[in-house]
Order: C-alpha cells, then structure tokens, then sequence
C-alpha cells in the first residue's frame, strides 16, 4: 500500500514538473510574441498584404540634328495565352490571326501544343491590343508593354534595335543602351487577401528615372536623299551597294551615314558597310602614299617622271600578261610615254607614275604614314562591330611597295577614310568621329601632319578636280573649292577572288563651307556597268553623287 503511494507521489510530481515546464515554455514563446519579436511578426504580416508593382521607366527618344524625333516608345501590348482555359481554339486562332498577321493554322497549333503559359505576340499596337482586350475572353491575357518605333527608315541600320523587354541589342540602341533605359520605379502598397488596394494601409512610391533623349548629329533629310541617289545610282551601276559618309572636318560630327543595298545583292550583307566592311581603296589611298615621301622630303610636287603606261616590277611579267602582284602594273587607260610631274601624276591617277614616285622607298615608311591617320585603328565611332583594316603581313614580297602605293594590299573602311581626308581638310589635326550632337563637342587639337603640309596635299586633291586633265574634274561649281580623289579597285568577292567585271568605285574628298570644311565619301561596291561613260570608275559613278550632296552643305548665293 505504502509502495502504491509511492508510486503515485512520484507520478504526481512529474506531471506537476511537466506542467511547471511547458507552462514556462508557453509564457516564454507569449513574451516573444508579445514582446522581443513583435516587430518581427508583424513585418511578416505586413509582407504578406504587401504588394510591389513596377514603374516602368519611359526609354529616352532619339532625335536628329534638327531635333526632328526619329525614334521613340510607345505604348503597346503582350498577348500572352493560358492554353487550357481556351475552350474553342479554332475560334480563337481564327480571331486573333488576323489582327496579329499570323496564320490561323501556326496559332492553332501553337494552343494545341503548350500547356503552359506563352506569348502569342509581343508588341503589338496600341489599338489592335486595345480591341483584343475588350474581347475579355477567358485564356487571353493583354498585358501592357511599349514598343520602339522608328520614323525614318533611313536611319534604322544606324538607330538599330531593342528586344521585346526594350534592352538595346543593335546600333546605338545598344551602344547608349544605359543611358536611355533609365531606371525603374516602384509602387509599395498594402493590400487585402483579394488583392485590393487598401485606402488606409501604409503606402510609398520610388519615382521611375526615365532614359535621356539622345540627339543625333545625323541630318534625317540629307540621309533620305543620299539614299535616294543611292537608289538611283545601283539602277544605272548594277552595283552590290552604295553607300555615303559625310562629316564636319573640325568636330567629327557625321551629317550623312547612308546605305542602299540592290535586290540584286549576292555578296555584301553587312550592315553599316561604312564602319564594318573593308576595302581596298585604289587611287583614293595615291594622296597618302605619295604624301609620306613629299613629308619626308624625299620628292616634291614639281619633280618630274617619265611615265609609261605600264610598269614591269618583275621581269617579263607584262610580256606574260601578268598583273598587279604577279608583277605588271598598267595606268588605267594606255598612253603615249610622257613626262608627268608629282602634282599631274595625282591629278591623272598614274598607277605607274604613283609607283615611280614611291620605289625608292619602303613598305614600312609607307605604312608608318598611314597610321598616323588612322588607318589599321577603328575611329571609335558609336556603333558595335567596327573593324580595324590593316596591312598584308608579308613585306618582303616582291610587288607589295608598288601595290600598296596604289592602295592595294591594304584594307580600310570608309570611316577610316573620310576621317583621313578630314586630317588634311581641316590643317592637320587629329578628328574623332562621331554619330551625336554634344553641347561641347571636343575638338582634337592632336597635329598629325603641319598645317603647311595639310594645305600642300590640299592642293593637291583641289587641282584633280581643277586640273585640265584631272580625274575629278566633273566635279567642278563655280563658285565652290572642292578637293579630292576618284578611287577604283576591282571587287574582291569571298571565294571567288578578283572580279573581272566589277569594281569598287569611289570618290573621297571636301568641299569648303562658312561652318568649315565638309569631308564626304561615296563608294559602290561591286559596280559593273555604267551607260553614261565607256568605263567604270569613281569619277563616272561616285562623283556625280557627291557633287549633287555638297550643294546642300555650300549652297550657291
């Protein structure tokens, strides 16, 4: 019996102890709750009746030098689908074809074989997506979106694109992309279980940074019609492209950057030929070659050259019918043998007189020259995907002095170009091109070449176009100064090797304005006929173009 008491004294206490010891837990757990994690508690529960929605920044606009919008957001839709709550999708795909210009079959197929949720088509209009909403079907989800529109469609390879989140992938849509994006905001609110905003609750706002407007230095008018004349000038060339640069000479500013492309293009699809494609720039490239031996002063412009029509740089190679680094140079057309000074030589564009001038000296002099300008360096333009150019590897090749004198062996782009003739244009200082307009544009003050040896090469590409026998004397305005050089090469086509038929034609030059010398480029690649001249040159197909853009910069009064 005692045992028994025992037994029961002893369970009783531990129950009690039990009690004791859960109750203090509790009491402990309340004191938290109550007390030391309070704060924490209900942070969670505000959490929980939080909600966040986005404040999308506006991307900035894109304008032109004139401050005309050329490219801006808009506001559109995103129709997303829930694949199983479409009751009838033969319906559906029949209504929505239509309105998004999609086949009915591609959008049936496409709800018969999600199950999750899609988007049927990202940024459509505002009107087509307004419409689709009022529908208020069960399955369709219009979501609002924006969506980037450019008004010039002469300015899209430059502008370039955003994907469907709005993020610049192309262009100077990519290149500025930070800048125009901006930065999002934000709404915090407190919510009911359904999801209602509540009045009383605690509520903030981040205000949405919104992307600065970038301003172009591009003239919107001008690059319609230079492609235009573009357009115009592949008709009557059957040329690949065409494509025309111009640019301030002091700033680097660049008013025209235009391409046209022939339906007829079978070769040359890159985008932005003018800083992506490279070429051999032929007779262009004659003021720099001859240039580095009159710096030098290894030559000067009255020294004479008997001048040939042919030049043997290996032995018995024009007698074998050879050409170019197979030994045999000849002048475009043949002529009797006469003497020709350094400054005629330019002005009629002598292969052969250009290669007599340089043989006494190098490659590398040459070459040396040539990058003081720029060439084998990208401009640093604003665009993705600019090339270098360069040099042939081998120097000690047999041909490669009289070939590069002539601008062979040597790739440049045609930024590379105008920003070269912009050295000489403008006295010779260094220039950095540019596609913007900025309030205080840096003018580099970096001398390449003096000012007495800028105004002799001036000189020189004034008087082909002056000159009695100058290749660019078409170009010729009373009342204008216009200097430059015609530039043909044959077109070297990937996998094929040196066209027969076609060529690279160009002219490259300046025209003096009261703002300052205006540098321009106009090349077409792959030209092959041309009914208002027996030949195909740049003085034939380029010049006529560039003559007609220079009157917009230095109209006549």
């Amino acid at each position: 019996m005692n045992l028994k008491k025992i037994k029961l004294s002893s369970l009783f206490i531990v129950l009690n102890i039990f009690v004791l010891f859960t109750s203090v837990l509790f009491i402990e757990e309340i004191y938290k709750l109550q007390f030391s994690e309070s704060e924490y508690f209900k942070n969670q529960a505000l959490s929980n009746r939080q909600k966040v929605e986005v404040i999308e920044a506006k991307r900035g606009s894109i304008l032109d030098r004139e401050f005309n919008e050329v490219s801006e957001t808009i506001n559109a839709f995103n129709i997303g689908i829930y694949p199983e709550k479409i009751d009838d999708k033969k319906l559906v795909s029949e209504l929505l074809a239509p309105l998004l210009q999609l086949d009915k079959a591609v959008i049936f197929e496409r709800l018969n074989n999600n199950k999750n949720y899609f988007y049927l088509k990202r940024n459509i209009d505002f009107e087509t997506g307004t419409k689709i909403k009022n529908w208020n079907y069960s399955g369709i989800n219009v979501e609002k979106s924006s969506k980037r529109i450019i008004y010039s469609d002469s300015l899209t390879q430059i502008i370039g694109h955003v994907d469907p989140d709005g993020n610049g992938i192309e262009g100077l849509e990519l290149y500025f992309d930070n800048s125009l994006k901006g930065t999002d905001g934000e709404l915090r609110y407190e919510a009911a279980p359904n999801g209602d905003f509540i009045p009383q609750g605690k509520s903030s706002i981040l205000d949405p940074v919104h992307g600065e407007d970038l301003i172009l230095s591009i003239d919107s008018e001008l690059q319609y019609l230079s492609e235009d004349l573009c357009s115009e000038a592949l008709q009557i060339t059957q040329a690949f492209k065409c494509s025309v640069v111009f640019m301030n000479a002091e700033n680097g500013e660049i008013i025209i950057s235009a391409e046209k492309s022939s339906i007829n293009n079978k070769y040359f699809d890159i985008n932005l030929i003018s800083g992506r494609a490279l070429y051999e720039p032929g007779s262009a490239l004659k003021i720099f070659t001859v240039g580095a031996l009159l710096q030098n002063d290894e030559v000067n412009e009255n020294d004479t050259y008997y001048v040939e029509d042919k030049i043997e740089i290996i032995e018995e190679s024009c007698n074998k019918n050879y050409e170019g680094l197979k030994g045999c140079f000849r002048d475009f057309l043949k002529h009797d043998p006469y003497e020709l000074t350094v400054k005629e030589i330019i002005e009629r564009s002598s292969n052969v007189g250009t290669i007599k001038i340089t043989q006494n000296s190098n490659v590398l002099e040459i070459e040396n020259f040539l990058i003081k300008f720029g060439f084998g360096e990208k401009t640093g333009v604003e665009l993705t995907g600019e090339t270098r150019g360069g040099f042939i590897d081998n120097k000690r090749c047999v041909t490669c002095l009289s070939s590069l004198s002539i601008g062979y062996s040597v790739n440049v782009s045609q930024y590379q170009m105008v920003r070269a003739y912009s050295i000489i244009a403008n006295g010779g200082n260094d220039v950095k091109l540019t596609l913007t307009q900025k309030d205080n544009v840096d003018v580099e003050d970096k001398e390449i070449i003096s000012a007495e040896m800028s105004s002799r090469l001036k000189e020189l590409l004034i008087n082909v176009v002056e000159g009695e026998n100058g290749t660019g004397k078409s170009l010729r305005k009373e009342g204008y100064i216009i200097g430059g050089k015609t530039g043909t090469s044959r077109t070297h086509l990937e996998g094929i090797g040196y066209s027969e038929d076609r060529f690279n034609t160009s002219f490259t030059g300046f025209v003096e304005t009261k703002q300052g010398p205006i540098v321009g480029s106009v090349l077409l690649w792959g030209a092959k006929t041309n009914p208002t001249s027996e030949y195909v040159t740049g003085g034939s197909t380029a010049a006529p173009i560039f003559k007609k853009i220079i009157s917009y910069f230095a109209p006549k009064e």
